[in-house]
């Protein structure tokens, strides 16, 4: 498991379907508050349960057992004490977010307050069996019930608003062209890479096509034999032809099984259907110098990559488009999350409270 991803794909929900703010449970403790904004140990019990579902959801690799939870994780950390330093901040996302749109004086519309109602109703229907009662009975389990769900529900839509407002067409924070100049001269790597797959190969069918298995991934074979030769040979031409000071371009012409006229672009802050390669990939490579080349061997076969100066505006580039597709997006995304983290210093948090809630105690919530 990776925790980049994970810490990005959490960052992620809290910008999509972020936050809760004040609500109204006057018997639950505060354990969270910013500029007049308060959270209720109730809301934090509820998220932490929320955030641990999303968590053994999303990656499979996550068992819920005193094992899993007191392995060695990240920096030292037991992924117990990361997964809940990550909840905290992203309850901490929600509550800067609550302040902000308040700040701003931003509202919900009679159609989009519609749009919770029917959610709830739905719920009750289907996990309630149209009994409010015992909706209610479900929800208590988790610190709520379905009038505090409905008022979390509402605020969870805050930071959407929030970031639409200041990051949206024509909004005060809208980024431009510098700013994603910027970003990509601070955050992005250029490579040129000679790609050869030595290790496995896609299946295919009869006309060439790839096959996918019954869960519709596709399927992956080991390669053997006289194919396995072949590629190995390759792989060694290469590194042979770097040894004796061949043109790399001239290398990568000849040999690599993957071309972009320009070379490739990469960022640990993008997304990627295979995350854990190219953060190795990108760790491996980002601190080289230009002209310095390094090789990473992934599933299906080796990279070798030559380091390249950064190009000016590639991120306009409709060459380069595989690797700028969310590019717009991405750098919104963090500069509203450099916002909310600006934010942190002035919240207070009720740490005896945060600790009841550790992903190793509280249950997790699937479907609301």
């Amino acid at each position: 498991m990776r925790t980049k991803k994970i810490t990005a794909f959490i960052l992620a929900i809290c910008i999509v379907v972020p936050c809760m703010l004040l609500v109204s449970c006057s018997k639950s403790p505060t354990v969270m508050t910013l500029d007049g904004c308060k959270y209720t140990e109730a809301m934090y019990s509820y998220w932490a349960s929320s955030y641990k579902g999303t968590y053994m959801y999303t990656y499979s690799d996550i068992t819920d057992t005193a094992e899993f939870w007191d392995s060695e994780f990240s920096d030292g950390m037991t992924a117990a004490e990361y997964l809940d330093g990550l909840t905290l901040d992203a309850v901490k996302n929600n509550i800067a977010a609550s302040a902000l749109f308040k700040e701003y004086k931003l509202s919900f519309t009679e159609e989009e307050k519609q749009q919770v109602d029917s959610y709830i109703d739905e719920l009750i229907k289907e996990l309630g069996n149209g009994s409010r009662s015992e909706f209610n009975k479900l929800l208590g389990e988790y610190g709520i019930n379905a009038n505090i769900l409905k008022s979390i529900c509402l605020e969870e839509q805050k930071a959407a608003k929030v970031y639409e407002y200041l990051y949206g067409a024509g909004g005060p924070m809208a980024q431009n062209d510098e700013d994603y100049e910027k970003f990509y001269k601070e955050n992005y790597i250029h490579v040129q890479m000679i790609y050869v797959e030595n290790i496995s190969t896609y299946a295919t069918d009869d006309d060439g096509n790839r096959v996918t298995d019954e869960n519709g991934y596709y399927i992956i074979e080991e390669l053997e034999g006289e194919a396995k030769e072949e590629k190995d040979a390759k792989v060694k031409a290469v590194q042979d032809g770097i040894a004796g000071g061949e043109d790399f371009n001239e290398l990568y012409e000849e040999y690599s099984e993957l071309k972009y006229k320009n070379g490739q672009y990469f960022s640990h802050l993008a997304s990627y259907d295979d995350m854990n390669f190219y953060y190795g990939l990108i760790a491996k490579v980002e601190n080289a110098e230009i002209g310095e080349i390094v090789t990473v061997e992934s599933e299906m076969g080796t990279c070798i990559m030559k380091k390249l100066e950064l190009d000016s505006g590639a991120w306009k580039n409709e060459e380069n488009k595989d690797f700028f597709g969310d590019f717009k997006s991405l750098v919104s995304e963090n500069a509203y999350q450099a916002l909310i983290e600006s934010y942190y210093s002035n919240i207070t948090v009720d740490e005896s409270i945060v600790k009841k809630y550790s992903v190793k105690n509280v249950m997790p919530a699937y479907f609301f």
